[in-house]
């Protein structure tokens, strides 16, 4: 069981359930929490900080609901591993989601430069066979921690000297608009579950055969023009999808 160090306030306009669900995810993102940890029982919080069971209840549901923690019997309430919830029609960044989620992110650059574009990939881009492509190849982290290996394919006539930007720790999405003014506006994209093969076992320090996704994905401009295409291979203990129909 692990001690919270939480300043309640009750004169704060904010309910005492979110400042209790907010310190707790605070903790959790600095650390001091750390995946496995296990939280104190809803008694216990009651009465070190005087505060009801229904309180502290809704607190825990919302952490739940975020995927911050975990109920289990017998156990009480667990740090999960953080996980990201990538809007599937509507994130055209995994750094950008990750950010929003209050990891860090960092990446590993396998590969950055330029080559003549197989079909399979000049097809989805629009160009003619044998184009030159700029590839970008990544390992995405969150916390330190590998969750996707990215390969990110771009034209080479429009985007001239992209693979030489530090991808280490910018954005792509940053460099397409910051440079290029090239902006993002709808994604094409496909998402099938495999299992994790040696090499990629390796690279994202997963067993092999764990359970893992495939995203398959075309960005577009605003234009409606191919600008990006994407190959992900996504630790499936890491990440979920989710998107947002509005009628």
């Amino acid at each position: 069981m692990t001690l919270l160090n939480l300043n309640i306030d009750d004169n704060s306009k904010l309910p005492l359930y979110y400042q209790l669900s907010e310190q707790i995810h605070e903790q959790i993102r600095e650390g001091h929490l750390k995946p496995g940890d296990t939280l104190p029982s809803e008694r216990e919080i009651c009465e070190k900080y005087n505060l009801s069971r229904g309180t502290i209840r809704q607190a825990i549901n919302l952490l739940v609901n975020k995927g911050y923690v975990s109920r289990k019997q017998g156990k009480g309430t667990i740090i999960k591993h953080p996980a990201l919830d990538h809007d599937l029609i509507g994130d055209y960044s995994f750094g950008k989601g990750m950010i929003r989620q209050g990891l860090m992110i960092s990446s590993t650059v396998l590969f950055a430069g330029v080559m003549v574009g197989k079909k399979r990939i000049t097809n989805r881009l629009n160009l003619e066979s044998k184009s030159r492509i700029i590839k970008i190849s990544r390992i995405r982290r969150a916390n330190d921690e590998p969750w996707i290996i990215e390969d990110s394919y771009l034209p080479e006539n429009r985007f001239p000297g992209l693979d030489t930007y530090d991808y280490t720790s910018r954005l792509l999405v940053d460099v397409l608009a910051d440079f290029y003014h090239t902006r993002l506006s709808r994604i094409e994209a496909f998402i099938e579950p495999t299992l994790a093969e040696e090499n990629h076992s390796r690279l994202l320090g997963i067993g092999e055969g764990s359970p893992a996704l495939v995203l398959d994905r075309v960005l577009y401009d605003d234009k409606n023009k191919p600008v990006v295409y994407s190959q992900a291979f996504v630790r499936g203990d890491r990440c979920r999808y989710y998107f947002k129909v509005n009628r």
